[in-house]
């Protein structure tokens, strides 16, 4: 079992490590990567605002907030309409 979580951090160590260095990479201008992933990480951030406003778990539930918890849908609609016009135009940026 200790092996398991011993997997499990390493794991976890590495994938952190991998997305802060995309992160550094991806804030250069100059970078090359950034032209290859950027349009990649819009159309990530895209589908991902999609699949939330469609899903039932909600960080602001509307049974509890009324009107209120749907600023959080709305927000993350925006972001990904936002991300996808990114990724469509990535010369832009």
């Amino acid at each position: 079992m200790q092996s398991l979580f011993d997997t499990m951090e390493m794991m976890l160590t590495c994938g952190t490590i991998l997305a802060v260095s995309f992160i550094v990479l991806l804030s250069i201008p100059q970078c090359k990567l950034r032209e290859f992933l950027l349009p990649i990480v819009g159309w990530c951030v895209a589908i991902f605002c999609g699949i939330y406003c469609i899903s039932p778990v909600d960080l602001l539930p509307e049974v509890v907030l009324g009107p209120f918890g749907y600023f959080e849908d709305i927000g993350a609609a925006v972001t990904g309409i936002a991300a996808a016009r990114m990724a469509m135009n990535p010369s832009k940026n």
